[in-house]
């Protein structure tokens, strides 16, 4: 299990929700202490999420904090990605 844990990546396309979903379930398994974990949550993000959080002024604490602000981003682009699709129909 910590094999499919350090491989998971979030691939395009993908939500953060499977993203973490999924991450979730391999951690359940697996007996990692919080820092390690928040290393792999991290370590499995794509470039264009971890630059935005890393040009924010504060860096991220924790595991929880983490996964909190790359839904927000995540729900961002994708509503972003939809107002863009539909200004192009107009």
């Amino acid at each position: 299990m910590c094999t499919q844990l350090h491989t998971l990546k979030m691939m395009m396309g993908m939500m953060t929700d499977k993203y973490t979903a999924k991450f979730e379930m391999l951690v359940g398994r697996t007996g990692s202490n919080q820092v390690a974990l928040k290393d792999t949550f991290i370590w499995g993000l794509p470039k264009l999420i971890l630059s935005k959080v890393y040009s924010q002024t504060l860096l991220l604490s924790g595991l929880e904090n983490w996964k909190t602000v790359i839904h927000n981003l995540d729900c961002i682009h994708w509503e972003f990605t939809k107002l863009k699709q539909s200004i192009h129909l107009i």
